[in-house]
């Protein structure tokens, strides 16, 4: 419970709080995946105005739904499909709200700072050989007030919806649980090397929940990925699949340059071998050397 708490690290310049269940955490054993998936997307965007109850829907405001699951799908070989298309073997629908939220009210402009969002929607996953997955999500950022930065927000277009949606735990964390439940873990393996550092981090977060040990060489991988976020999530998911093949990747990470990355792997050390050393690299690596030779695999 500590580990999973602490994940979402607190020296984040944004106060965030982050809500999502999905349709599964546990080892997935879903249908085999299709060849082809038609994407539907539903995505609407809502304000109120001071001393207004009811809300306004926002035109011209669109999330990067599609392109997400459009490179997951691509890099997963499955071919996307569209409305209109005809043919597809299994239907993605994502409905998706989106509300700007007004923490600061000017007087002089009558007007609010919308420096907040929230997002929450639904993920439903049907599939022509009876597979079928649904998850939901939700998200919500608050930017702190300064005046001298808020400069535009004084418009809800200009709310940080898409900071909201890449956060995690929100949406693609939620998409990946729905897809794991449907067509099995696989499937998400090489979302671990896609370009777009949110879905990197999402999914090596998401595998670590689901707990499948057929992760653990790209989890393995992730610890090497440029980016911090990415290598001390895939820190975590290895210590919480607990499989020993991770244990000398683990013990190099204790080298890593960030302090979150670790931190998290000598949680890791700790839950998969029971030892208490902290993040001392010379004292796990004299351990693991003197371990005997069939306990190193």
């Amino acid at each position: 419970m500590l580990a999973a708490m602490t994940r979402h690290h607190p020296c984040l310049a944004l106060f965030v709080s982050l809500y999502m269940t999905a349709a599964i955490i546990g080892p997935a054993s879903g249908q085999e995946a299709p060849g082809s998936v038609l994407i539907e997307i539903d995505q609407e965007f809502t304000y109120r105005e001071p001393s207004r109850i009811e809300f306004n829907v926002m035109e011209g405001v669109e999330l990067p739904v599609l392109e997400y699951i459009e490179d997951m799908l691509f890099a997963a070989e499955i071919e996307p499909f569209y409305p209109g298309d005809e043919g597809a073997e299994a239907v993605i629908h994502v409905t998706l709200r989106g509300r700007a939220s007004g923490g600061t009210y000017m007087e002089p402009t009558k007007a609010y700072l919308y420096t907040g969002a929230d997002l929450s929607g639904e993920i439903m996953i049907e599939g022509q050989h009876g597979e079928f997955a649904a998850g939901d999500f939700a998200s919500t950022i608050q930017r702190p007030f300064q005046i001298t930065i808020n400069h535009g927000f004084d418009d809800p277009r200009n709310a940080p919806f898409l900071v909201a949606f890449e956060q995690p735990g929100g949406f693609i964390e939620a998409l990946c649980y729905a897809v794991a439940q449907a067509w099995g873990v696989e499937v998400l393996l090489p979302w671990v090397y896609e370009h777009e550092i949110p879905l990197r981090y999402s999914v090596v977060t998401a595998l670590g929940h689901i707990g499948d040990p057929v992760a653990v060489p790209d989890l393995i991988e992730a610890l090497y990925d440029s980016h911090e976020r990415v290598r001390w999530e895939a820190a975590w998911s290895l210590g919480r699949i607990a499989d020993p093949v991770a244990i000398p990747e683990l013990i190099e990470a204790l080298n890593d340059d960030s302090q979150d990355v670790r931190w998290f792997s000598s949680w890791s050390l700790r839950n998969i071998t029971g030892e208490t050393m902290g993040p001392d690299y010379d004292l796990w690596s004299e351990w693991w050397e003197n371990r005997e030779p069939e306990a190193q695999g």
